[in-house]
């Protein structure tokens, strides 16, 4: 069995498990080939309630196995102890001769997963212990997922190497274990870096710092595929290193270097295929990324490092590694927050829109803040389908645009129109669906077109060019848009059936042939302002209108002459009156006026005002009629002064009417009370003075 001072000095032991557990939370052990513990924690609540030391309990047999594995493979492994608990285990020189001093390191132990009182209990009853303490030793335990604890077991092996081939040659390596201890402490404020960039350059300045590194720069995979990008740079070249990118494919990068693994060349013409400046002669390449596919790279520029120090390298790389991940995994949470909050705020704003024009503008604008397009435009189907027509528009002048038509099947609009399949192009000059030169009215030669479905059907397209950073559109601005699009198609399909109610509306409150308001409309309006003029004590007038004669043009000129005749008068007491006013048809030739507001002297102005404009116009036929014009007469009520309600009013007006056609026509009347002798029976009209497809009401 080796002696702890065979491997390394037990201060330097003690030191280096110490701080490896403030990091890390994990305890380190040193065991000999027979799984027999050189040296361990001197932390006894660190020690498993469980753990049976003798060779033959079952903790020592697991142990041996595992010692004996790693020592065999020369490759650090993880397994379960007896209890289930999570440990590590590597050796700690794997390209020990034969015969030498041999030792595994252990690390744990660890928890996949948050304990319990119930596992607390199971294993105080394996161990004949008290649930409390054996609670009480799970809760201090990390809980770390198996990859991450395999990957601090690398780096806990990496820096043993380094400590103990330092452990000889104090001074020598003094610098070495300082650099150690230095890394362990720095992981936390790799781990508190508040952004990407922050935490590139911590990254690089601790190389510097730590390892003497000349230039140094921290390369991304390019969002759009197909390259690495430099983030953050550091160093003697770092302006001549900020342009370069690295195709993914471009050798020996190709080879995808696995977690920790080294590629260095000094090759000249190398170093020229990748695109590096002419101040490099040498390069070293380290993947960042645990994965199997390196999310970015870390490249030291013409520093040449000791085989020890670059495995303290290799270690660096794997925490940043872990730590990028992690910052990668946040945002794309805070990413995913964002974008539903977005799709939410979207929703919310097509709520508020019925109309569809103002709907039509809100769809492509929420659509260009989504994706940072800088122009873009809304078509909707037309000409029964056939045909694209631009419904909003914005970064281009909107009259010329709008009046395009796009056929199905035409450019990129129309065969996303006829297929219904979105087309994202990345670049139109090399695209070989298109293969055209990008036009002069677009800054980028990328854009994006969506289908707009509505119950199975392609409705329309939506069209997006020129993201303000210049950059591409890709598959995660689609996916974002298509979840728009749906709630874009349910406000388009709400407003349609908004517009269809208000037709209706209009339909049931209007006069098919003169577009005026109808009779039941007209009852519910001159309601709704004597109830106004009720409470806030203002004038209210009502005036009759009815066409002279009107039987008899009809009887001369036919009905259709005399519809024509309808529509002109309505449309001469629609324009002479006010926006307050409402004209309505009252019944065949009878129109009635509500004048809000107006005292009897004012809507005597007005009706004589419509009487003179009626008059003037000539309509077709009339020289048949008696004085060969066509004229109106008109009758005047005012509320309260001549009635106190809304029958008495119509009926007050009515007879001012009868007076004005009593009075020979083609004038205006307001109403007055009619006193007759006590004895003597009023007067009754005959038939003939009857006035002509004249109706009294009430």
């Amino acid at each position: 069995m080796p002696h702890l001072e065979r491997v390394l000095p037990t201060d330097v032991w003690e030191r280096f498990s110490a701080q490896f557990a403030r990091a890390t939370g994990l305890r380190l052990s040193l065991l000999d080939a027979e799984g027999l513990a050189i040296a361990s924690t001197s932390d006894p609540a660190a020690v498993c309630p469980g753990f049976q030391h003798a060779a033959g309990g079952p903790c020592g047999v697991t142990y041996r196995k595992a010692a004996q594995q790693v020592l065999a493979s020369g490759e650090a492994t993880l397994f379960r102890c007896p209890h289930g608990f999570l440990v590590f285990a590597a050796p700690v020189d794997p390209d020990a001769r034969p015969g030498s001093e041999r030792a595994v390191l252990v690390g744990g132990p660890a928890l996949g997963e948050v304990p319990t009182e119930t596992t607390a209990d199971a294993l105080a009853r394996r161990v004949e212990g008290s649930p409390q303490e054996v609670l009480s030793f799970l809760q201090g335990l990390p809980v770390v997922a198996p990859r991450s604890l395999l990957e601090k077991g690398h780096l806990a092996q990496l820096c043993l190497r380094t400590v103990i081939l330092g452990s000889g040659l104090r001074e020598e390596y003094s610098h070495r274990q300082s650099q150690v201890m230095t890394l362990f402490e720095v992981s936390s404020d790799l781990a508190q870096a508040a952004s990407e960039h922050e935490l590139h350059a911590l990254a690089l300045n601790i190389l510097g710092v730590l390892f003497d590194v000349e230039c140094a720069a921290i390369l991304l995979r390019d969002a759009g595929g197909g390259v690495y990008r430099v983030q953050t740079a550091m160093g003697t070249v770092e302006k001549a290193l900020q342009p370069w990118t690295v195709p993914l494919d471009s050798a020996p990068l190709a080879e995808r270097p696995a977690a920790g693994q080294v590629i260095q060349v000094s090759e000249a013409h190398v170093l020229g295929r990748l695109g590096l400046p002419e101040e490099v002669e040498r390069l070293v390449v380290l993947q960042l990324g645990t994965g199997d596919h390196a999310a970015g790279l870390l490249a030291l520029i013409n520093t040449e490092l000791e085989e020890p120090v670059l495995q303290l390298v290799r270690g660096f790389a794997l925490q940043l590694s872990l730590v990028m991940e992690k910052q990668q995994a946040q945002a794309a949470i805070r990413e995913k927050v964002r974008e539903l909050q977005a799709v939410q705020d979207t929703s919310r704003q097509f709520l508020t829109c019925l109309e569809p024009d103002q709907l039509f503008g809100v769809v492509l604008s929420e659509a260009q803040k989504l994706t940072g397009a800088r122009k873009g435009s809304l078509m909707l189907a037309a000409n029964g389908g056939d045909e694209l027509s631009v419904k909003a528009v914005s970064g281009m002048t909107g009259s010329v645009v709008q009046k395009l038509r796009v056929r199905s099947g035409q450019g990129v609009a129309g065969r996303v129109f006829a297929t219904g399949d979105p087309i994202i192009v990345r670049d139109i000059e090399v695209d070989t669906r298109f293969g055209r030169k990008n036009r002069p009215r677009y800054a980028t030669r990328s854009f994006l077109s969506l289908p707009i479905s509505m119950d199975g059907r392609i409705v329309g397209v939506l069209n997006l060019s020129d993201k303000l950073d210049g950059e591409i559109f890709c598959d995660e601005d689609l996916r974002l848009l298509q979840t728009v699009a749906t709630q874009a198609t349910i406000a388009i399909e709400r407003s349609n059936y908004y517009i269809q109610s208000q037709e209706l509306r209009r339909i049931s409150i209007t006069d098919s042939l003169t577009g005026l308001l109808n009779r039941r409309y007209f009852q519910e309006r001159l309601a709704e302002e004597v109830d106004r003029a009720t409470r806030h004590g203002k004038p209210l007038s009502l005036m009759m209108v009815d066409v002279d004669h009107f039987k008899c043009f009809n009887d001369t000129n036919g009905h259709p002459a005399g519809d024509k005749t309808l529509v002109r008068i309505a449309r001469c007491l629609r324009e002479g009156v006010r926006t307050i006013d409402v004209v309505s048809r009252f019944g065949g030739e009878e129109f009635a006026v509500i004048l809000p507001e107006t005292r009897k002297e004012e809507a005597l102005e007005i009706g004589e005002r419509l009487r003179l404009e009626v008059e003037s116009v000539y309509f077709p036929g009339e020289e048949a009629l008696p004085g060969s014009r066509l004229t109106v007469s008109l009758g005047v009520a005012t509320f309260t002064e001549d009635a106190r309600d809304l029958k008495s009013l119509i009926q007050k007006s009515d007879r001012a009417l009868y007076q004005a056609k009593a009075q020979g026509r083609n004038c205006i009347v307001p109403y007055t009370p009619q006193r007759q002798a006590p004895d003597v029976a009023p007067a009754v009209p005959s038939p003939a003075e009857v006035p002509e497809g004249w109706t009294r009401l009430l």
